[in-house]
């Protein structure tokens, strides 16, 4: 996966880099970050409560920064939180995910869609990125022995900021692993421009599928998800997804999740019967299509174009940025590709997202690591 981020300093192109409150600011940004005596560093002492709260304050925050998904995913024991703070204020907030290998010093720790480091309505700030950087490496690196990976929820700008903060940081780019690509759709123009902007094949199957006396349900109940799932096997068994890797651990993710942090789920129906389905996550400024699924009787409906629709109609009256429709490959999945490209149509943005970088020298854990660990 991965991951959504994706937000306004890291990114969305020329166009919001310019538009930014930072404006040009970041080109000429200073290197050297504010003196560490501003900084104080805490780790592992932040609570599950505390931490569902910090989440919310930051427009970068993502599910899979969520201790709910870190903890069903890979193990609550597995988790490491840090929390960086400016003059006593929080600024910047991470969690990582620990592998450390039996019976051998090494190990990894997987920073996954982050650090948090965009608060909410507030000017960017470069140097509490920088800090938050240099703190994990201290932790990890030099404390743990561990090989610090991380992956933060952002795609790439004209400027790469954040990657040039990354390598001066002592961060290399992972080359090991295919840089994904993703869609976005800048939500900020009105729903009549959107579906204009839509792609001319996209918008006639919307107006077909307009036709089919659908309706949409949406919710953050388990009913609503055990829906979505039973669509999702249905697709996977009608594709032949047999690599792909087995969803249903974000249904667990959904009934462990705060309110605030829930998904939102969306189902399609015919007769009362669900056609198709899709999950998305809103924690930050940027709303991510997490699972999307279609059954059999939804193909003929058009069901995929009239749900996603409303999901954009949805996320309009919610007051969201931006919809990363997560994850494209023209080659491999040409079909998933012209569906989300069409629904971004010309406002959408096609970008890479910044990578994995990582940090750390222990010869044994890199093997070890790349052998045994999945993103």
């Amino acid at each position: 996966m991965p991951m959504k981020h994706l937000h306004s300093v890291t990114a969305r192109g020329q166009k919001l880099f310019n538009a930014s409150p930072l404006g040009g600011e970041l080109e000429s940004a200073e290197r050297d970050a504010p003196r560490v005596d501003n900084y104080s560093v805490e780790a592992e002492s932040v609570r599950l409560d505390d931490w569902n709260e910090i989440l919310q304050r930051f427009d970068d925050s993502s599910l899979m920064q969520t201790w709910s998904y870190g903890s069903i995913r890979w193990g609550e024991k597995n988790l490491s939180h840090v929390v960086l703070r400016k003059s006593g204020k929080i600024v910047a907030a991470s969690q990582a995910i620990i592998i450390n290998v039996p019976f051998l010093p090494a190990g990894l720790a997987y920073v996954k869609c982050g650090p948090c480091w965009q608060l909410k309505g507030e000017r960017r700030d470069l140097g509490a990125f920088r800090q938050m950087l240099r703190s994990l490496y201290q932790i990890y690196v030099i404390k743990r022995g561990l090989l610090l990976r991380i992956f933060p929820n952002a795609v790439e700008d004209a400027t790469g900021t954040l990657r040039t903060i990354l390598e001066e940081e002592g961060f290399q780019e992972d080359l090991h692993g295919s840089l994904q690509r993703t869609v976005l759709l800048d939500l900020s123009h009105p729903l009549n421009e959107l579906r204009h902007s839509l792609k001319g094949t996209w918008r006639r199957n919307l107006v077909l599928s307009e036709r089919n006396s659908l309706t949409v349900t949406h919710g953050v109940g388990d009913d609503l998800f055990q829906e979505l799932m039973i669509l999702y096997e249905e697709m996977k068994a009608r594709k032949k997804w047999e690599e792909v890797a087995d969803a249903k651990y974000f249904q667990q993710v959904q009934r462990n999740l705060p309110a605030p942090l829930k998904m939102m789920c969306m189902i399609c129906r015919r007769d009362g019967v669900p056609v198709s389905g899709a999950a998305v996550s809103k924690i930050g400024d940027t709303a991510v299509l997490l699972l999307s699924a279609t059954g059999n009787r939804g193909l003929t409906l058009r069901s995929s174009y009239f749900l996603q629709w409303q999901v954009l109609k949805w996320l309009k009256s919610s007051n969201v940025s931006w919809y990363d429709l997560f994850g494209i490959n023209k080659k491999t999945h040409p079909g998933t590709y012209q569906f989300k490209s069409g629904l971004a149509g010309r406002l959408g943005l096609e970008s890479s997202y910044v990578g994995a970088f990582q940090a750390g020298n222990p010869f044994m854990t890199r093997l070890l690591v790349a052998k045994s660990w999945s993103a």
